[in-house]
């Protein structure tokens, strides 16, 4: 770096303005060279896109942070190429698949709106890959985590879904034998679920949520299996739990 210092000024002195040009390039290359570079971390990368149980919302993220915001406009032949040229990483199975999903609701509003498609990407969420041949049913937990995640990915929506999607959430619920809104849901849900179940069960919501309370802020509390109070309360805690493996 000296020498070239030392040229640069001799240039200077006799006046080369194409040799000081060049010089300075010469330098400002060299610097480039030495100054440390910011590095991408490949290995965390390659660990979220290639765990099979990375939840979406992480995912839709990092996509963000190294694709850009604009990522999912492209196609996803682009994605894959990117992904691979920058970071080694070759989509497959269920990330793939949880990719489309993630893609598939920036670009459409149809997962808040339609039941099917709701179903879907709440598997394809859940690290279960969607079968459209047969049509699989999410368990509470994926329900949960699929709510979360589409309104984690379009806050724009600010956690509106259409009657046919929360009589669908409703019924899911119900069928896994859960008659109390999981507090993650109640603000969507609860409304609908009231007109769904018995005036008796409904009157019991309030001592539920209160066992639900005292179990989680307890993990050895007493559940009586005879009680359908302790029941249902666990049955909360069950499905709010399994929505945090997937979340």
């Amino acid at each position: 770096m000296v020498k070239l210092s030392e040229k640069l000024l001799d240039a200077y002195m006799i006046g080369d303005n194409d040799e000081v040009d060049r010089i300075k390039g010469l330098m400002h290359t060299k610097q480039a060279q030495l100054t440390p570079q910011k590095k991408t971390n490949t290995i965390k990368i390659n660990s979220i896109l290639n765990d099979e149980k990375a939840s979406a919302s992480k995912i839709y993220d990092f996509l963000n942070n190294v694709l850009g915001e604009d990522w999912w406009e492209w196609e996803i032949e682009t994605i894959e190429q990117a992904l691979w040229v920058k970071y080694g990483v070759a989509l497959e199975g269920i990330n793939k698949d949880k990719i489309l999903a993630i893609r598939h609701v920036c670009r459409s509003d149809n997962a808040f709106a339609d039941w099917y498609e709701f179903n879907q990407v709440a598997l394809s969420f859940g690290s279960s890959m969607a079968d459209f041949l047969y049509l699989k049913s999410p368990s509470p937990g994926m329900v949960i985590n699929c709510v979360k995640t589409l309104n984690h990915i379009r806050p724009d929506r600010n956690s509106f879904f259409s009657n046919d999607v929360i009589k669908y959430i409703c019924i899911l619920l119900l069928n896994n034998g859960i008659y109390t809104p999981p507090p993650s849901l109640s603000l969507i849900i609860k409304d609908q679920m009231d007109k769904m179940i018995s005036t008796s069960t409904k009157d019991k919501w309030a001592d539920i949520l209160k066992k639900y309370k005292k179990i989680i802020s307890n993990q050895n509390i007493k559940i009586d299996k005879n009680n359908m109070i302790d029941i249902q309360a666990k049955r909360l805690v069950n499905a709010e739990a399994a929505s945090l493996i997937f979340g």
